[in-house]
């Protein structure tokens, strides 16, 4: 049995931001394939926010959609001056992020993360659940 807390207000406008850029997602889905897979992890964010559950996982999804995005920025921007493979490692990131929510995800990672980290309303509803 863990213990019921209200859930947070912060956690009440992101999960529902999370769920409607999946339901974007979706939409764009009937126009190009490739959006459905980014609506899944989107929902999947939602629904973990929502219930509180597997912060360990909530945060590894934000934080891995974060990395796969500046990969892909400074290696559009630096890889010919780095003499790296450029298109390889563009197309490796690009992949990622969809698979991790696409830039839908980004925009709304960057305020969950920051509210995770320097805030206590987020952490707290995620770590009150009985997780770790």
């Amino acid at each position: 049995m863990g213990i019921h807390r209200r859930r947070p207000r912060q956690a009440v406008i992101l999960s529902v931001l999370l769920a409607a850029a999946g339901l974007f997602m979706l939409y764009l889905g009937t126009m190009a394939w490739g959006f459905y897979v980014a609506a899944a992890p989107l929902f999947l964010a939602g629904l973990l926010l929502w219930t509180g559950r597997f912060p360990a996982l909530f945060k590894a999804l934000l934080t891995l959609n974060q990395i796969s995005a500046a990969v892909l920025i400074l290696d559009l921007w630096l890889g010919d001056a780095l003499h790296l493979p450029k298109l390889d490692i563009s197309g490796a990131m690009l992949i990622g992020n969809v698979v991790l929510g696409g830039p839908a995800m980004g925009l709304l990672s960057a305020p969950l993360l920051a509210f995770l980290t320097f805030g206590t309303s987020l952490r707290a509803w995620l770590h009150s659940q009985g997780n770790k």
